[in-house]
C-alpha cells in the first residue's frame, strides 16, 4: 500500500511523530485493507499467467503507456488476469483481462461517467462469458453510462496498441502490428 496515500485516506487529524505514527498507520491499513486490490502474490501470479501475452515489448510497453494514461485522468488500471477467451467459434485466445479503479473520483468525473468513488470500480456493467452474439443477447439493455464508459476504456486501449474483443469490454489483445 502506498503510504503516502494511506495517511492521505487514514489520518485525520495530525498525528505525532514516531512509534505512535507508525502503529496508526499499521491499524489503519490493516484494518482499510481491501481483498479487491491484487496482492503481492496475486499480481506474481497475474505476471506469470500473462507472461505469453506479454512477451513483446511493444504490448508491454502499450500496456505501461495506458496505465500511466489512466493514472493521469485520476484511475487506476487493474489487471485482473489473462484468460483464455472464446473469440469467435471454435478458437480461443488469451486476453488481457481489466478493470478501472477510481483514485481520485474529482479527476475522474473529467474522463468517465456515473457514480465515482476513491477505491470503486468504474462502472462498466456486468461482465459475461461467451460469445459476442450470446453475450450481446445477455445485456440488451445497457445504462448509457455504461456505454460511455466502455468506449473510452476501449479507445484509450486502442491508442496504445490493445484492441477490444467484441462483445467482451473487459478484455483485449494486442492489436496486429502495422507494417
Amino acid at each position: 500500500m502506498n503510504i503516502a496515500f494511506a495517511v492521505k485516506k487514514c489520518v485525520q487529524q495530525p498525528v505525532g511523530a514516531g512509534l505512535g505514527a507508525a502503529l496508526v498507520l499499521l491499524a489503519c491499513s490493516a484494518s482499510a485493507k481491501d481483498t479487491s486490490w491484487p496482492t503481492v502474490e496475486q499480481e506474481r501470479f497475474i505476471a506469470t499467467e500473462c507472461v505469453t501475452l506479454l512477451e513483446h515489448a511493444r504490448t508491454r510497453h502499450g500496456l505501461q503507456m495506458v496505465k500511466v494514461l489512466v493514472q493521469s485522468q485520476g484511475m487506476q488500471l487493474v489487471l485482473q488476469a489473462c484468460p483464455y477467451v472464446r473469440t469467435h467459434p471454435g478458437t480461443l485466445q488469451q486476453v488481457l483481462d481489466v478493470r478501472v479503479r477510481v483514485v481520485d473520483s474529482e479527476t475522474a468525473a473529467h474522463f468517465v461517467r456515473g457514480p465515482l468513488a476513491d477505491g470503486e470500480e468504474v462502472d462498466m456493467g456486468d461482465v459475461h462469458l461467451g460469445l459476442p452474439e450470446e453475450v450481446a443477447a445477455q445485456e440488451p439493455d445497457v445504462a448509457p453510462d455504461v456505454q460511455f464508459n466502455r468506449g473510452w476504456l476501449a479507445a484509450v486501449m486502442q491508442g496504445r496498441g490493445w484492441q477490444a474483443v467484441p462483445g467482451h469490454w473487459w478484455a483485449f489483445v494486442p492489436a496486429p502490428s502495422r507494417k
